[in-house]
């Protein structure tokens, strides 16, 4: 397999995790008025966190 094909791969099978990762995140933080305040600050952090990484994999070329 071809240096490009395994990077190609390598993006798409972190993507998805990461994907469903975001998403339950977000769900989470839709009731964020429920929620205590360092807990909503984790769940930021890690929205934050997994946007990066989702920026890097489409980005990487």
């Amino acid at each position: 397999m071809a240096e490009a094909d395994r990077i190609s791969k390598l993006r798409h099978d972190l993507s998805n995790p990461l994907s469903a990762l975001l998403a339950e995140t977000q769900l989470l933080l839709l009731n964020e008025a429920q929620i205590d305040p360092e807990t909503v600050a984790g769940l930021r952090e890690i929205e934050g966190l997994a946007i990066r990484m989702r920026t890097l994999l489409r980005d990487a070329h």
